[in-house]
């Protein structure tokens, strides 16, 4: 049996019903219009059958699914009527829906009139009972119809009827199908022409209110809040999410976009499909579950299509945009429409302009904070400067009249008998002069040390030398002496008499912590690219006593010369990029060590010292 031509201008051929233009209202809502088309199949005035059903095709599945059903309406008289009850729905609409959306069949294994219609894609009559597991079992004749949207084979309307009447003479069913089949054509070529171009529009708008985001005073949390928002409604989804990698390019799941409480699991499901198009640096995507690597189970009996697409900047992946629907999609979409990637991409690539300008800003407030740092610490090391030189001039000026103060001072305590009361006072005058010009000398000491002059030297030998030059103080204070030079050590690049002073200096303070008959033990070792010289002496260390607040110099609380020494220690070996510590380990009080760059290491001491702006603060002390 032949199909009438179809007419797709959306005028209404002869002979049909003045409702004809009611289908076109509803094109906006491929629901609203799916339910009239059933209801005007069972309409006295449409094709009068007692029932309709409405079956579509899901390529998800690959079966042809109940999806619609209908009876005859006797409260409407008129077509127009029911028809704009259709559009409305009704409680009894969606229970009719529920019922036959349980009967589902394979191309293959449908049977008579439905066979016919659906393998030949023309209008046919027979039995109802050829399809004895159908709806329409009951019926005595059936008519089905091929629906299409667009060129694409869209489903199938059964109508069905309690009596039978041939219809191989253009009886006056036939010809009512034929009117509905050329009715439902034009609809819904109309409804999905309507629905691509609100589609375009929709992503259009989209795009434009994410471009004025890289322009506005959006911050980042907002932007990618409104870059899952706008994903998700340009190309008509449930859910979307935004991930975000690090430098080391781990992914971390940023928004969730969706409605109801189980948008964060749903998106936190992509995670692999992320971390994918982060390794590969391509977007992906799929009409099942089953296609998106390492989702869930229970996140992929909720899903139908997804897509997932890198956020790239520069060849770098910045994060990751993922789509993805549930399973209430109509059949008629299986995938993404033409043009949905497309607009994704270009979402994508907007969202990367957005977090590199991000990026930049960051970097730029660092680099500015960075620099109003410097410019402070650039102040204070000028500041200091001057009172450096201002304290080493005081130091210089006094020193003659102090000299005078003691020798004066020494000379009257000569001139005193023994048991004269005033030799006591004396004595505090000469102790405290002698103090203040060991102060003196010691400011002086720490603010001439200039530049060093670097060769190349045995580091052993130059601690040897030391260790000699402080021989005498050692015997005369029996302090036993344990020696571990390692003799594999590679020449450094140093400056000797700097050295030996920061190993005496070193040894100085620490014999003034030994009783008589301690022990100092000193040991060189390569460590890596350095060398470490370790000092440790086993005297009593008194409890509270800040080991770091050693290296300061005319701190609260230290006591003169020492001190200084260690100051000018630590300076020393941070001139040759060294560093200088101090701790306590097991049976030795105090440990000292210090390390030196081997050959090929030296650029270290181009390198700024982190912890410059914490000692500092130390020297400023009162």
């Amino acid at each position: 049996m032949e199909s009438t031509p179809r007419d797709v201008s959306g005028a209404a051929p002869a002979g049909v019903s003045p409702a004809w233009p009611a289908l076109f209202e509803s094109e906006a809502d491929l629901d609203a219009l799916e339910r009239m088309l059933v209801a005007w199949g069972a309409h006295p005035e449409g094709a009068g059958a007692e029932r309709t059903w409405l079956l579509l095709w899901n390529a998800r599945t690959g079966l042809l699914e109940g999806w619609r059903e209908a009876e005859r309406d006797t409260e409407a008289k008129d077509l127009s009527a029911a028809l704009v009850r259709a559009r409305r729905g009704s409680q009894a609409d969606r229970r009719a829906q529920e019922r036959v959306r349980a009967w589902a069949e394979a191309p293959e294994t449908l049977e008579g009139v439905l066979a016919q219609a659906w393998r030949g894609a023309i209008s046919s009559f027979g039995p109802g009972a050829t399809q004895s597991s159908s709806p329409w079992a009951a019926q005595k004749q059936v008519g089905a119809m091929i629906l299409r949207r667009g060129t694409r084979a869209y489903g199938v309307l059964v109508a069905g009827w309690a009596d039978e009447q041939p219809c191989n003479d253009g009886g006056d069913r036939f010809e009512r199908m034929e009117l509905l089949r050329r009715a439902a054509d034009a609809a819904l070529g109309a409804q999905a022409r309507a629905a691509e171009a609100r589609r375009r529009a929709r992503q259009a708008a989209a795009l434009a209110e994410y471009a004025r985001t890289s322009v506005s005073a959006i911050n980042l949390a907002e932007a990618m809040h409104l870059l899952a928002r706008l994903a998700a409604q340009g190309v008509g989804v449930r859910g979307a999410a935004v991930f975000r990698t690090n430098e080391e390019g781990a992914t971390r799941l940023e928004v969730a976009h969706g409605a109801g409480v189980l948008r964060e699991r749903l998106a936190a499901g992509f995670a692999e499909v992320a971390r994918e198009s982060v390794l590969h640096k391509l977007a992906r995507s799929g009409e099942r579950p089953d296609e998106a690597p390492g989702v869930p189970a229970d996140v992929a009996g909720e899903t139908t299509v997804w897509a997932a697409l890198p956020v790239l900047a520069y060849d770098r992946v910045l994060g990751v945009l993922v789509v993805h629907d549930g399973l209430e999609r109509h059949p008629s979409a299986p995938t993404f429409e033409r043009g949905d990637m497309e607009f994704l991409a270009v979402l994508a690539d907007m969202a990367a302009m957005v977090l590199e300008h991000a990026r930049r800003l960051a970097e730029h407030g660092k680099l500015e904070q960075q620099r109003r740092e410097l410019a402070t610490r650039l102040r204070e090391q000028e500041r200091l400067a001057s009172l450096g030189e201002l304290a080493a001039r005081v130091a210089q000026e006094s020193r003659n009249p102090l000299a005078s103060i003691a020798a004066f001072a020494k000379r009257a305590h000569k001139s005193l008998a023994e048991d004269d009361p005033q030799r006591e006072y004396l004595e505090i005058v000469i102790r405290e002069a002698a103090r203040l010009e060991a102060m003196m000398s010691e400011q002086q000491q720490y603010a001439s040390l200039g530049a060093p002059r670097l060769q190349m030297q045995s580091l052993n030998a130059v601690v040897q030398e030391a260790l000699q030059r402080s021989s005498e103080t050692l015997v005369r204070r029996r302090v036993r002496l344990l020696k571990k030079l390692a003799p594999d050590l590679p020449q450094l690049l140093l400056d000797a008499p700097r050295i030996q002073r920061v190993v005496e200096n070193v040894v100085e303070f620490a014999l003034e912590s030994l009783p008589l008959g301690g022990r100092l033990k000193v040991e060189s070792q390569r460590v890596q690219g350095f060398v470490v010289v370790e000092i440790s002496h086993d005297g009593a260390r008194e409890a509270g006593d800040l080991l770091e607040q050693l290296f300061v110099p005319f701190a609260a609380g230290q006591a003169g010369g020492a001190s200084v020494g260690l100051g000018v220690a630590q300076q020393i070996v941070r001139e040759h990029g060294g560093e200088i510590r101090v701790r306590s380990e097991g049976e030795w009080g105090t440990v000292f060590s210090f390390t030196l760059p081997v050959a090929g290491n030296e650029d270290r001491r181009k390198a700024s010292d982190r912890r410059g702006g914490r000692n500092e603060r130390r020297r400023r002390q009162p």
